[in-house]
């Protein structure tokens, strides 16, 4: 009895620390994807025209980390809060929900299987397109205009 007690013991410790190595690799590649779609821009003359552009960045990046095959029956897609789709800016960045059998049985852990999430919001970079769009508004409001290619001053866009 006490070798079953030892060996169930053994073996729910494996299970949780493989279920919390899973879970660093989704944290890694979801946090990976969110800092591809900070930084990708395409340089596109709309504030947005490249948004679908960091997306598809992101999505690569995601699926290029092996957890199809570490995490049994993994489904999962990496999910995008584009600027204009969330009402606070805080949530802009990538996340991934997936499912995973926690317990070994019922008594020890439940056999149904625990929802996970993976978060990483980062936010966005403004693209080339709204820089131009504030610098010219500031030249605006001084009195110029955007008809000459100027450098006003760079404000680290």
């Amino acid at each position: 009895m006490s070798f079953i007690f030892v060996f169930t013991l053994i073996f729910m410790i494996f299970r949780i620390g493989v279920t919390f190595a899973n879970g660093f690799l989704v944290h890694y590649a979801t946090f990976m994807a969110s800092r591809t779609y900070l930084v990708i821009d395409n340089n596109s003359n709309s504030s947005s025209g490249g948004d679908q552009n960091a997306r598809n960045r992101a999505s690569i990046v995601f699926e290029q980390f092996p957890m199809k095959k570490t995490i049994p029956g993994w489904n999962s897609l990496i999910k995008i809060n584009h600027p204009g789709s969330v009402p606070n800016a805080l949530f802009i960045g990538a996340w991934s929900e997936y499912t995973e059998n926690f317990g070994i049985s019922d008594i020890v852990g439940g056999i149904k299987p625990v929802a996970l999430r993976s978060e990483s919001f980062l936010g966005r970079e403004p693209t080339r397109a709204n820089c131009l769009e504030r610098i010219c508004r500031a030249m605006e409001e001084v009195g110029g205009d955007c008809n000459v290619h100027t450098t006003f001053f760079d404000n680290g866009c």
